[in-house]
């Protein structure tokens, strides 16, 4: 038997007749293609659903690509699942999900539509059919094996043990997928090296290609509208795909997302982002999208909903964001779809970008209209944005059963036509239409550098609350614009300051530290964050790390004498002190060392610091005193019911459940040693949960892991 390293976190066991895949992140068939190794037969899922920001388990393309791209369909074979009976039970539901629909039932649950029996009838109409017509269910084309007493046995009596959490053993042989290193994708995403000067409507290009393309990113586009940035579906790999572009994720403030598959809709990393992500879509495709991203995660569906602010779109009716006029139609594809004609106006002239959405071919969509399935007025509204005028049409012309054919645009009238799905266009059309390929930028409306003053002006109201008219003036004024290239350097450790301090504007900075024998990238600074600010009030001014532009980067320069005599003059210094001594001291830990400084400059204003003696009870079981507490150092019991939980050690918290969930104190926590805690009152930590999403994915982990263990506890308990 041959055990292959794919990537970390991957491996492949093949043996004469199998070929069985450890660990399923996004893009893993390209993986695969890249390094020779045939598409898997059975796919063994891991223990861990997701780390650094991608999802472990994402099987539905590799169940594509076996019943369909290797014709095991038409073959009467089946993808084989192996995994625990958790795993197995979300994961069962999860391709259910994106490959047939929803079912009628959870259609009524969802409320009456208009559109709801149509989309319905149309996914059961393209859904898998046996000779006789009758509609297969996912247990037909998939066999599930959940590990029973830790193993697994095939058809042809290989065995798999499941050993530990992402440890195997196959035939005597080890498979250990655990990994601590980023995953990156398999595709050469033609990183940007200079940055661009904001575009005021237009679009850029994340991806063109679909999910088989071994060697192309998949199909997603950047809206740009007043010099904002939206996201037209999530691709694999979103924080790799924006820093090509020299943008942080920092910078994304909403998605428009048209359906569910998984080379449209990676939306985990979304989550994980300092500020709450606008989505935009119907009620349909945010409750599909919010259950595929649960049985993912294995975590509440009401929980990860709460993460996003829900923008609801409504087919024939144009919703207004910001300026932005959203038009939404449906399409015809295998579940529910959507697309949009997204208009501004500029001086009373409409200027519009339509995107398609996946969508099947003309030919294909006139047989179905034939048969009743699909509504000719739904046809007729579709064949209306291929052949009317708009600036840019974004059209689907990945052919094959469920895509588009880009004979169906001829007929435009667009002044641009860029077709998504594709490997390349057909040579027939290449002095017609133009190919999405990833780096491409269409500008409808220039922008112009004033979008960084307003920038500027937004980061400063931000971090510095009721700053006074007199000194907005006087650093709005006196700044300067820097661009900088990707890989150049912007400070040098052990240098003297250059008498700047800089925001950043645009893309994303490593901070690098030598310690005189090796460089490591300690941390990451993003759009909105400050660097150098430190120096200020340092008399030595020497900087004590290194900061490497790892994108392309706008920065915003201010002189350190006058950001010195605006925060002593407004009285900021003592804060400004508090605010950074805070900062350090939480993010030397996890999670708090993931999260962005503007996230801890959050957490960090909120806090009271305390010191507390040994022996001081802190919290007390069923009380309802509210506070959440970070431990900066000392050492403290968990009790329940009078019995030993756990410790408590520095960077840990406490105290979730009662301020997030407003239930009384379900243990009582107390010091076996002096110590110093943070404080956050509730209403104070409720609204950084809420505003935060990345720290209310981490406070729920936290609830959820002490849940369970508190149930363990009660077992225990109960068997002795």
């Amino acid at each position: 038997m041959e055990i292959l390293s794919i990537i970390p976190g991957v491996q492949v066991a093949r043996t004469p007749e199998n070929t069985i895949l450890f660990g399923c992140p996004p893009e893993v068939i390209k993986f695969l293609d890249h390094q020779k190794c045939p598409p898997p037969d059975t796919i063994v899922l891991p223990d861990t659903a997701y780390r650094y920001d991608v999802l472990q388990n994402c099987t539905e393309f590799p169940l594509y690509s076996f019943l369909f791209v290797q014709g095991n369909f038409f073959k009467g074979k089946k993808l084989r699942i192996i995994g625990t009976p958790l795993h197995i039970k979300a994961n069962r539901k999860l391709l259910r999900l994106t490959l047939l629909g929803p079912t009628r039932k959870e259609y009524q649950e969802l409320g009456g539509y208009y559109w709801f029996d149509d989309l319905y009838n149309e996914s059961r109409a393209m859904a898998l059919k046996d000779k006789n017509g009758n509609e297969l269910s996912i247990d037909d084309f998939v066999e599930f094996i959940p590990f029973e007493s830790g193993k697994a046995v095939l058809a042809d009596g290989v065995t798999i043990e499941h050993t530990g959490v992402d440890q195997f053993n196959i035939e005597g042989q080890t498979v250990d997928i655990r990994f601590d290193k980023e995953q990156n994708p398999p595709y050469d995403l033609r990183n940007d090296f200079v940055s661009n000067v904001p575009i005021h409507f237009g679009a850029t290009v994340l991806g063109g290609a679909s999910g088989f393309i071994t060697d192309k990113p998949c199909s997603s586009l950047l809206l740009h509208y007043n010099s904002e940035l939206m996201l037209i579906d999530c691709p694999p790999y979103l924080q790799q795909a924006l820093n090509a572009r020299g943008i942080s994720t920092t910078e994304i403030r909403s998605i428009f997302l048209t359906h569910i598959h998984d080379d449209h809709c990676n939306i985990f990393p979304l989550i994980r982002l300092s500020n709450k992500i606008k989505l935009i879509t119907t009620k349909e495709i945010f409750w599909m999208a919010m259950i595929k991203l649960s049985l993912q995660t294995l975590l509440p569906m009401e929980d990860l909903a709460k993460m996003f602010e829900f923008i609801e779109v409504n087919v024939g009716e144009t919703t207004e964001f910001f300026g932005l006029q959203i038009e939404p139609h449906y399409t015809v594809h295998s579940i529910p779809t959507i697309g949009a004609t997204f208009r501004m106006k500029d001086r009373g002239e409409d200027k519009s970008i339509v995107f398609i959405g996946d969508n099947k071919s003309f030919h294909d969509i006139e047989d179905l209209v034939a048969k009743g399935i699909v509504r000719k007025e739904k046809f007729e509204l579709i064949q209306k944005k291929y052949t009317e005028k708009y600036d840019i049409l974004f059209a689907d012309g990945g052919m094959g059963i469920l895509h588009g054919d880009p004979k169906d645009a001829l007929s435009s009238k667009s002044d641009r036509i860029v077709f998504m799905h594709l490997e390349k266009l057909p040579s027939e059309f290449d002095a017609t239409f133009s190919h999405a390929v990833a780096g491409k930028r269409y500008t409808i409306l220039t922008g112009s550098k004033d979008s960084y003053l307003i920038r500027t002006m937004q980061i400063l109201a931000d971090s510095f609350k009721n700053i006074s008219h007199h000194w907005a003036s006087a650093l709005m004024n006196n700044f300067h614009i820097v661009h900088i290239n990707a890989g150049d350097v912007i400070f040098k450790q052990n240098e003297p300051s250059n008498g700047l301090i800089y925001i950043i504007l645009a893309g994303r900075c490593s901070v690098m530290v030598h310690d005189g024998k090796r460089l490591d990238i300690k941390a990451f600074k993003e759009a909105g964050d400050f660097v150098g600010e430190m120096a200020v009030l340092d008399e030595n001014k020497i900087r004590s790390a290194s900061i490497v532009a790892s994108t392309p980067v706008v920065l915003c320069a201010i002189e350190e004498r006058l950001f010195y005599h605006f925060i002593k003059d407004e009285n900021r210094i003592e804060g400004l002190k508090k605010l950074w001594l805070i900062r350090s001291e939480i993010e030397k830990s996890n999670p708090f060392s993931e999260f962005a400084d503007n996230v801890n400059d959050r957490i960090a204003r909120s806090a009271k610091r305390l010191e507390v003696s040994e022996g001081e009870t802190i919290v007390a079981q069923g009380s309802k005193e509210q506070g959440f507490y970070i431990i900066i150092n000392g050492e403290f019991s968990v009790r329940h019911n009078d019995i030993k939980v756990r410790d408590l050690y520095a960077g840990e918290m406490f105290g979730e459940y009662r301020s997030i969930d407003d239930t009384v104190r379900n243990a009582t926590v107390t010091a076996r040693k002096p110590g110093i805690i943070l404080k956050i009152d509730s209403e104070e930590i409720r609204t950084i949960v809420d505003s935060a999403p990345v720290f209310h994915f981490s406070m729920r982990e936290i609830m959820i892991r002490r849940a369970r263990e508190l149930k363990r506890l009660g077992k225990r308990k109960k068997n002795s």
